[in-house]
């Protein structure tokens, strides 16, 4: 995929689906690459999980190259640094604090998959240093967050797309206007479910010694401070 396919795309779906924070930015953020290489470089912040797996379904579209991978746990850095290398065939740069990824200047986006509460910090940090942005569910733990984040997105035009899964596709943009058409007639009883059935339960464990190679206080971060556990 070329460069500015991937990105003229990116912009459309926002636009299509009705994302909170892709809407006011794509059309400048589409113009402005016009013309630039046709090579889509991106960085991925959080790799233990969501973070990696978007990365790899970034890395099997055509043009996509990951330049920059950074996690505050170094053997899983080493580890999808490993990974990476293997599915693109060179070497990312990596790091251990995101501040230092944003400064690399090849990279037109980044992946954000970091525990909910690291991803206000490097969205708003990224859109500053003109990056285009994939952020995973959810964009925040508050509103207060999400107004910033929204507030940067305008200000510095950046495509920011939350990766909530029921709104990328299009056809679930298309049964809600179907239900708010009146066609369904008046809705009496809606009924939502959770599916949990993949997810096992956590043991019960005490606080310990934070593992060798993890900052524990990056990755503790803009949250309380408290013990390893």
């Amino acid at each position: 995929m070329k460069r500015r396919d991937f990105i003229q795309k990116s912009a459309t779906a926002a636009a299509a689906t009705g994302l909170i924070t892709a809407l006011p930015g794509t059309l400048s953020a589409s113009s402005r690459i016009l013309g630039a290489n046709e090579r889509v470089n991106v960085g991925a912040i959080g790799l233990n999980g969501m973070g990696m797996s978007d990365l790899r379904s970034f890395l099997k579209m055509d043009g996509v190259e990951c330049l920059a991978l950074c996690d505050v746990d170094r053997n899983v850095l080493d580890k999808q640094a490993a990974v990476v290398e293997k599915i693109q065939g060179k070497k990312a740069v990596l790091y251990d604090d995101y501040r230092k990824l944003l400064e690399h200047k090849d990279l037109d986006a980044v992946i954000i998959g970091t525990p909910d509460h690291w991803h206000t910090l490097p969205m708003i940090e990224a859109c500053q240093a003109g990056l285009d942005v994939y952020v995973e569910k959810p964009i925040a733990n508050s509103i207060e967050e999400i107004d910033l984040m929204i507030a940067a997105q305008k200000k510095y035009g950046s495509v920011v797309q939350v990766g909530q899964w029921q709104r990328s596709d299009p056809h679930w943009k298309n049964a809600v206007d179907f239900v708010h058409s009146g066609k369904l007639g008046r809705i009496r009883t809606v009924k939502a479910w959770v599916y949990l059935d993949w997810k096992h339960m956590l043991p019960v464990q005490p606080d310990a010694p934070e593992p060798a190679g993890v900052d524990y206080d990056m990755w503790l971060g803009p949250a309380p401070k408290r013990p390893f556990n």
